[in-house]
């Protein structure tokens, strides 16, 4: 591909106009390197990205937060290492420096190629075409004539592009001389090295002439003079992102919309925002244990995830070192033996060339580099006997689990031989020598043997130290706005799953019904808030375990999935157990799945089978299964996630939260989401009743401790929604069925906000693709793909309302929870409490909030009576198709109503009140 980039075009019909405010200017990113991700180019209003490198699910993401997506495409140059056999006589020469070869534009199987090209790319779901190498024509076209011809050639090319099918926006590089010509909608000139260029031979960066600089300058005058937007990319290298903002900064000023990145466009640049680096590079040994089963996920990256960043655990012996881009990250978190280390020399070195550059955690263990190691000031000096005292760092120790030091196991001393490398926890064995287990440098620092975390005799783990605090002392992320799935409108989220395990079960109640008819009299009737229900078709269908009593079963399943408060789910087919094929037959103590004569586990039949099954037979008319619940282990890989994916439904279920007083380690609090490229995988918030009644062999109303587990989760921080979970078998016993009553009673007399399980899923899923950037005016930008609420940190200040596009905030103990109107939202901070009117939470969701002058037009979907509070409307006027009631306490005004359903509305306020 191409690199060199001159000339941007854009419709005006696409895009907003350029106004050299940075404020109204669309920002725009050139791109080029892989993509696993798109919550980084989401920040930007256009993406111009090669489209081999990018996934059409990829495109959609993009769409949903708004940025247009563009796919460059090579008009005066074929870039493969071959010509095909009808291109050979279309090509004069070659493009010696970028190994390419130039095109005759006048050849008509050149003209074919590209606009079968174009439609392809435009298939995928791009919005327009970026058209770069316009001017190589100039490499074998020598005379006035000759040149002459390319030019038409080249207009006819751009005019056919322009009316395919789609309209696609055409961004053109260079082509200063056809401008004149063209009568196609294209009217921007992008210019590359205005002030700083690259050089691709020896990777070098300068500072561009003042006489090509005022060359160029003059070209771009004249398109400036059409009224054109100009947009110029410059080239500075991601380590000096100040030097990068400044000259952005400059060449807004000059009338320009800038990009600044890199010399290959590998890199997240600047243009009028500055994407903030919230990922955090997580080092796993992928030998010792899958993703999802590795300490990287289960331990480190919930606490990531909360304050706001995203965990990006890489397997040390296939990430590829040389292309990964340190730039993205803010900080690096690595949890290794040092036998890990020892069979990778390649990372030691890696971390020893960024070492200083993002701080660094090390867990466990420290590379076995001495270098390295000398560069981080710690020494080993022996190992730590076995009467060991803890003289420095109790704090540390006094609220987790007890530290101990085992036997069998040894503990290397360390020592810090910089007096800038400080020791937090200090171990004295009878030697009297003391020896660091916990470092804090400028580098960042280490929780070394026996630390972090250990393993106790009943193979749980538990936090020897508070991860939080760890996170906080070392990495020093600095506080950002995080994305949150725990809250929606301000109030934290309701939901409601069941299981189909034991649907079949006869219950101990008179009559002897079914477990399944005991919970839909008690609870899904009985509680009108959205709950989703799941079956299991081995237990209910004709081809399952009970041929003979399906009949009567699938009637229960229908008459449950017709009520108007439950949404429709599947919980496989046979219930496998395991979800990938590494499991080890010791591990299958139960079998692979429940004993249906003559089944072997597909899982396409689990998955997509099960939930064609249930559309067909069991779901009601203009209702359709809406998710997969994993069963068993519930841990699919992205092999199996993918089935989901095709089969069109959400999925949720694993994880390991579970958390009641005495038995509390953070250690048993999972992530929100299992993240890869291709698929998404949503953790149950909470697990189910099988913890709180050791299996379902005792305490059988011990799922009413579930109360204990949200109350837990919710403060000091509020690390998961409200999620009640449990079996269909929860409706065998009174016991068991009290438990669950007694659980939901509790649940909707909190301030909540339910929603149906595929709504938190939706949310769940889009988590780590939400976008944050600044602008160069220092507002801050929140762009999202699914989720709706942002926790906005107490230490970095309030909302000032009438320069953000938020709809507004309610105060939390763990900070301010923003609640979001639109993909993209900009959010000003302030040091004091703003009048502003603003919406404070509601129990519904948030489906409009435009302003309008006076006017804030709004729109409320609530499955319970509404209840809605704002701030500072002490003199508004609401009015809306239903009539509200109305309370006022201090600075709040309450409305509710006596239903649930659609409400919209206007509310008219003064306009001091109101925020532009």
């Amino acid at each position: 591909m191409r690199l060199f980039i001159w000339a941007l075009m854009l419709l005006p019909n696409m895009f907003t106009p350029a106004i050299a405010s940075n404020q109204h200017t669309s920002s725009v990113v050139f791109y080029y390197n892989t993509i696993d991700s798109v919550r980084e180019l989401m920040s930007y209003d256009r993406a111009v990205v090669s489209p081999a490198l990018i996934t059409e699910r990829q495109i959609e993401t993009l769409h949903e937060a708004g940025t247009q997506v563009f796919a460059y495409l090579s008009v005066g140059e074929y870039d493969g290492k071959m010509l095909p056999e009808p291109l050979r006589s279309s090509s004069p020469t070659r493009n010696t420096n970028w190994q390419s070869y130039a095109m005759d534009l006048t050849a008509e199987a050149w003209q074919s190629h590209l606009l079968d090209t174009a439609r392809d790319h435009l298939a995928k779901g791009f919005d327009g075409l970026f058209l770069d190498t316009l001017d190589s024509y100039y490499l074998f076209a020598k005379n006035e004539a000759s040149q002459s011809a390319q030019q038409q050639a080249l207009t006819q090319i751009i005019t056919a592009l322009s009316e395919l099918e789609t309209n696609p926006g055409l961004i053109l590089n260079r082509g200063f001389e056809i401008l004149p010509q063209l009568k196609t909608p294209v009217h921007a000139v992008v210019a590359e090295s205005l002030y700083h260029g690259y050089h691709p031979v020896d990777d070098s960066y300068h500072d561009m002439s003042e006489t090509d600089s005022e060359w160029l300058s003059n070209q771009l005058a004249q398109v400036k003079s059409l009224g054109l937007e100009v947009i110029v990319i410059d080239y500075i290298p991601g380590q000096d992102r100040e030097a990068q903002k400044a000259a952005a900064k400059r060449l807004l000023q000059e009338g320009y919309t800038p990009y600044i990145s890199d010399g290959m466009l590998y890199e997240f640049g600047v243009s009028t925002i500055v994407p903030v680096a919230k990922r955090v590079l997580g080092l796993f040994d992928g030998s010792e244990a899958a993703f999802n089963r590795s300490l990287c996920h289960r331990m480190i990256a919930m606490p990531l995830e909360y304050k706001g960043y995203v965990p990006d655990c890489r397997d040390i012996n296939t990430v590829n070192f040389d292309r990964l881009d340190i730039n993205r990250y803010a900080g690096i978190v690595a949890w290794l033996e040092e036998s890990a280390y020892n069979r990778n020399p390649r990372l030691q070195i890696w971390l020893a060339q960024h070492l200083g550059q993002r701080p660094v955690l090390f867990l466990k263990a420290l590379p076995t580099l001495a270098s390295l190691r000398s560069q981080l000031g710690l020494r080993e000096t022996g190992e730590l006997n076995r009467q060991v005292t803890i003289t420095r760092g109790q704090e540390w120790l006094s609220e987790n689990y007890p530290l101990r030091f085992s036997q069998f196991e040894t503990y290397p001393k360390w020592v810090s031989i910089k007096p800038e490398v400080q020791p937090l926890i200090l171990a004295q064995d009878q030697t009297e020598q003391a020896a660091g287990l916990l470092f804090k440098a400028a580098w960042g620092g280490a929780a070394l043997l026996p630390l972090p975390v250990t393993m106790l005799a009943n193979s749980k783990e538990a936090w020897y130290i508070d991860p939080f605090r760890l996170i906080d002392e070392t990495l020093n992320l600095p506080p950002i706005p995080a994305a949150d799935v725990t809250t929606e409108t301000g109030r934290r989220v309701l939901t409601s799953h069941v299981d189909g395990d034991g649907f079949p079960s006869i219950a101990w109640f008179p009559g002897k019904p079914y477990t399944a008819e005991v919970l839909m009299e008690h609870v899904f009737k009985a509680y009108a808030i959205p709950q989703t229900v799941s079956v299991i078709e081995g237990e209910v269908g004709k081809d399952g375990l009970y041929p003979k009593k399906s009949a009567e079963l699938e009637a229960i399943a229908r008459q449950i999935f017709a009520l108007p408060n439950i949404e429709i789910a599947s919980h496989t087919f046979s219930h496998p157990f395991f979800w990938d094929d590494t499991v080890s037959v010791e591990e299958k103590q139960y079998g692979d799945h429940l004993p249906i004569p003559g089944y072997e586990v597909d899982y396409r039949k689990e998955i997509i089978g099960s939930i064609n099954y249930i559309n067909q037979r069991l779901a009601p008319k203009g209702k359709k299964a809406k998710l997969i619940l994993w069963s068993g282990r519930a841990d699919p890989d992205e092999k199996t996630l993918a089935i989901a994916e095709q089969a069109n439904v959400l999925n949720v279920n694993g994880g390991n939260t579970y958390v009641v007083r005495g038995n509390q380690s953070l250690t048993q609090v999972s992530p929100t989401i299992a993240w890869y490229p291709s698929a998404v995988h949503v953790y149950a918030p909470v697990l189910n009743e099988n913890l709180y009644t050791n299996l379902w062999t005792e305490h059988f109303d011990g799922y009413s401790r579930a109360v204990e587990t949200f109350k837990l989760l919710g403060s000091p921080r509020r690390l998961k929604s409200i999620s009640i979970y449990y079996h269909m078998y929860s409706g065998a016993y009174p016991a068991s069925l009290k438990g669950l009553t007694d659980v939901y009673d509790w649940a909707i007399q909190q301030e909540v906000t339910p929603l149906y399980l595929s709504e938190y899923a939706a949310r769940a899923k889009a988590l780590y693709e939400t976008g944050l950037a600044r602008t160069l005016d220092g507002q801050w930008l929140i762009t999202s793909s699914g989720v709706q609420s942002i926790r906005l940190p107490h230490e970095l200040g309030t909302p000032v309302m009438q320069q953000s596009t938020i709809a507004g905030w309610n105060d939390g103990e763990d900070g301010k929870y923003l609640i979001l109107s639109q993909p993209r939202s900009m959010l000003t901070l302030g040091a004091q409490d703003d009048p502003t009117i603003r919406l404070k939470n509601a129990n519904g969701q948030l489906v409009k909030w435009q302003r309008d002058g006076d006017v804030i037009h709004w729109a409320l979907k609530s499955y319970m009576p509404l209840k809605l509070e704002l701030a500072n409307a002490a003199t508004c006027r609401l009015t809306g198709q239903e009539p509200l009631h109305q309370t006022q306490t201090e600075n709040t005004v309450r409305y509710t109503s006596d239903k649930a359903g659609l409400f919209r509305g206007e509310l008219h306020c003064p306009t001091k009140h109101q925020s532009n």
